[in-house]
Protein backbone atom coordinates (compact mmCIF):
# COMPACT_ATOMS: atom_id res chain seq x y z
CA UNK A 1 0.00 0.00 0.00
CA UNK A 2 1.32 3.28 -0.88
CA UNK A 3 0.21 5.86 1.41
CA UNK A 4 2.47 9.13 0.49
CA UNK A 5 1.17 12.66 -0.06
CA UNK A 6 1.53 13.99 -3.39
CA UNK A 7 2.10 17.73 -2.71
CA UNK A 8 0.85 20.79 -5.58
CA UNK A 9 1.70 24.25 -5.39
CA UNK A 10 -0.82 26.22 -2.88
CA UNK A 11 -1.68 29.15 -5.45
CA UNK A 12 -3.35 27.05 -7.67
CA UNK A 13 -5.16 24.77 -5.58
CA UNK A 14 -6.81 27.50 -3.19
CA UNK A 15 -9.45 24.71 -3.07
CA UNK A 16 -7.46 22.70 -0.80
CA UNK A 17 -6.66 24.90 1.74
CA UNK A 18 -9.26 27.77 4.55
CA UNK A 19 -10.53 31.56 2.64
CA UNK A 20 -7.95 33.02 5.26
CA UNK A 21 -4.99 30.74 5.11
CA UNK A 22 -4.88 31.50 1.14
CA UNK A 23 -5.70 35.03 1.54
CA UNK A 24 -2.50 35.47 4.24
CA UNK A 25 0.00 33.31 1.69
CA UNK A 26 -1.28 35.22 -1.02
CA UNK A 27 -0.65 39.05 0.50
CA UNK A 28 2.63 37.88 2.87
CA UNK A 29 4.87 35.92 0.46
CA UNK A 30 6.89 36.98 -2.35
CA UNK A 31 6.17 35.04 -5.66
CA UNK A 32 9.30 32.52 -5.36
CA UNK A 33 7.48 31.69 -1.77
CA UNK A 34 4.27 31.15 -2.52
CA UNK A 35 5.78 28.31 -5.10
CA UNK A 36 7.96 26.72 -2.30
CA UNK A 37 4.70 26.22 0.14
CA UNK A 38 2.53 23.45 -1.38
CA UNK A 39 -0.52 21.66 -0.24
CA UNK A 40 -1.92 17.75 -0.22
CA UNK A 41 -4.92 15.97 -0.11
CA UNK A 42 -5.29 13.78 2.75
CA UNK A 43 -7.41 11.38 4.12
CA UNK A 44 -8.94 12.90 6.98
CA UNK A 45 -9.13 10.11 9.36
CA UNK A 46 -5.41 10.63 9.62
CA UNK A 47 -5.66 14.64 9.88
CA UNK A 48 -4.11 14.04 13.44
CA UNK A 49 -0.03 14.34 13.66
CA UNK A 50 1.09 11.23 14.77
CA UNK A 51 -1.72 8.78 12.64
CA UNK A 52 -0.60 11.63 9.94
CA UNK A 53 3.07 10.81 10.36
CA UNK A 54 2.19 7.21 10.46
CA UNK A 55 0.19 6.54 7.73
CA UNK A 56 1.95 8.98 5.42
CA UNK A 57 5.20 7.75 6.20
CA UNK A 58 6.08 11.48 7.23
CA UNK A 59 9.05 12.21 9.82
CA UNK A 60 7.47 13.06 13.47
CA UNK A 61 9.99 15.67 13.19
CA UNK A 62 8.35 17.34 10.17
CA UNK A 63 4.99 17.51 11.74
CA UNK A 64 4.00 20.52 13.52
CA UNK A 65 0.94 21.13 15.90
CA UNK A 66 -0.83 24.05 16.66
CA UNK A 67 -2.40 24.70 19.21
CA UNK A 68 -4.40 28.05 20.15
CA UNK A 69 -4.71 29.39 24.06
CA UNK A 70 -6.08 31.63 26.13
CA UNK A 71 -4.00 33.68 28.09
CA UNK A 72 -5.72 35.85 30.90
CA UNK A 73 -4.75 37.71 33.58
CA UNK A 74 -8.05 39.95 35.05
CA UNK A 75 -9.84 40.72 32.69
CA UNK A 76 -7.57 40.48 29.83
CA UNK A 77 -7.78 38.10 27.21
CA UNK A 78 -5.02 37.69 24.59
CA UNK A 79 -4.88 34.67 22.47
CA UNK A 80 -1.52 32.61 21.33
CA UNK A 81 -0.51 30.03 18.88
CA UNK A 82 1.39 27.20 20.22
CA UNK A 83 3.82 25.22 17.59
CA UNK A 84 5.49 21.80 18.72
CA UNK A 85 7.04 19.30 16.56
CA UNK A 86 4.36 16.13 16.43
CA UNK A 87 4.71 13.71 19.46
CA UNK A 88 5.03 16.44 21.66
CA UNK A 89 3.48 18.27 24.71
CA UNK A 90 2.91 21.90 25.45
CA UNK A 91 4.70 23.31 28.13
CA UNK A 92 1.83 26.08 28.90
CA UNK A 93 1.49 26.05 32.45
CA UNK A 94 5.58 27.35 33.02
CA UNK A 95 6.48 28.75 29.94
CA UNK A 96 3.40 30.61 28.22
CA UNK A 97 2.12 31.48 31.77
CA UNK A 98 5.48 33.04 32.54
CA UNK A 99 6.45 34.51 29.16
CA UNK A 100 2.86 36.21 28.74
CA UNK A 101 2.59 37.51 32.10
CA UNK A 102 -0.74 35.38 32.55
CA UNK A 103 -2.40 34.22 35.63
CA UNK A 104 -3.81 31.31 33.88
CA UNK A 105 -3.30 29.79 30.24
CA UNK A 106 -5.90 27.31 29.12
CA UNK A 107 -6.91 25.72 25.85
CA UNK A 108 -9.17 28.48 23.99
CA UNK A 109 -12.49 27.47 23.56
CA UNK A 110 -13.08 25.72 20.31
CA UNK A 111 -16.00 27.50 18.46
CA UNK A 112 -14.32 30.83 19.55
CA UNK A 113 -10.90 29.33 17.91
CA UNK A 114 -13.05 28.25 14.72
CA UNK A 115 -14.85 31.24 14.34
CA UNK A 116 -11.90 33.62 14.52
CA UNK A 117 -9.69 31.91 12.03
CA UNK A 118 -12.11 30.44 9.70
CA UNK A 119 -10.41 27.32 9.74
CA UNK A 120 -12.19 23.60 10.66
CA UNK A 121 -11.29 21.92 13.95
CA UNK A 122 -8.50 19.64 13.93
CA UNK A 123 -6.73 21.81 10.51
CA UNK A 124 -5.71 25.00 12.55
CA UNK A 125 -2.47 26.34 11.10
CA UNK A 126 -0.61 29.43 12.02
CA UNK A 127 -0.70 30.81 8.74
CA UNK A 128 -4.46 31.91 8.65
CA UNK A 129 -4.49 33.10 12.04
CA UNK A 130 -6.01 36.68 13.02
CA UNK A 131 -3.19 39.82 12.75
CA UNK A 132 -3.05 40.11 16.90
CA UNK A 133 -2.53 36.80 17.74
CA UNK A 134 1.13 36.10 18.64
CA UNK A 135 2.80 32.71 17.61
CA UNK A 136 5.34 31.11 19.47
CA UNK A 137 7.38 28.68 17.62
CA UNK A 138 9.39 26.13 19.73
CA UNK A 139 13.14 26.10 18.65
CA UNK A 140 12.95 22.36 17.48
CA UNK A 141 10.15 23.60 15.10
CA UNK A 142 13.23 25.42 13.54
CA UNK A 143 15.25 22.22 12.99
CA UNK A 144 13.79 21.00 10.20
CA UNK A 145 13.77 22.86 6.46
CA UNK A 146 10.39 21.64 5.80
CA UNK A 147 7.42 21.28 7.85
CA UNK A 148 4.01 20.18 7.63
CA UNK A 149 1.11 21.48 9.31
CA UNK A 150 -2.50 22.07 8.87
CA UNK A 151 -3.97 23.74 6.14
CA UNK A 152 -7.23 25.38 7.37
CA UNK A 153 -9.32 22.34 6.12
CA UNK A 154 -9.54 18.98 7.57
CA UNK A 155 -8.82 17.36 3.67
CA UNK A 156 -5.09 19.05 3.27
CA UNK A 157 -1.61 19.53 4.72
CA UNK A 158 0.37 22.09 4.00
CA UNK A 159 4.09 21.83 3.37
CA UNK A 160 6.22 24.72 3.37
CA UNK A 161 9.87 26.06 4.42
CA UNK A 162 10.20 26.28 8.31
CA UNK A 163 11.56 29.74 7.73
CA UNK A 164 8.56 31.34 6.42
CA UNK A 165 7.01 30.86 10.05
CA UNK A 166 9.36 34.11 10.85
CA UNK A 167 7.65 35.89 8.22
CA UNK A 168 4.13 35.82 10.11
CA UNK A 169 2.85 38.60 12.17
CA UNK A 170 3.90 38.60 15.84
CA UNK A 171 5.60 35.16 15.25
CA UNK A 172 8.85 34.52 17.61
CA UNK A 173 10.99 31.33 18.83
CA UNK A 174 10.01 30.34 22.75
CA UNK A 175 12.76 28.57 24.32
CA UNK A 176 10.74 25.14 26.34
CA UNK A 177 7.33 25.22 24.16
CA UNK A 178 8.09 21.80 23.78
CA UNK A 179 8.51 19.07 26.67
CA UNK A 180 8.64 15.62 25.85
CA UNK A 181 5.31 13.44 25.68
CA UNK A 182 5.67 10.57 28.92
Amino acid sequence: MNNRLEFKNVISNKDLVSETTYRRINNLFSEEEKNNILVAEINPNYMDGIKLCEYYNIDLKMGVNCLICECKRNESKNYVALLVPTGYKYNMSSTVRKYTNSRMVSVAPLEYVLEQTKMEYGSINPIGLPNDWKIFIDPKVMEEDRIICGSGIQKSKLSLPSKYLLKLPNSEILENLAKEAN
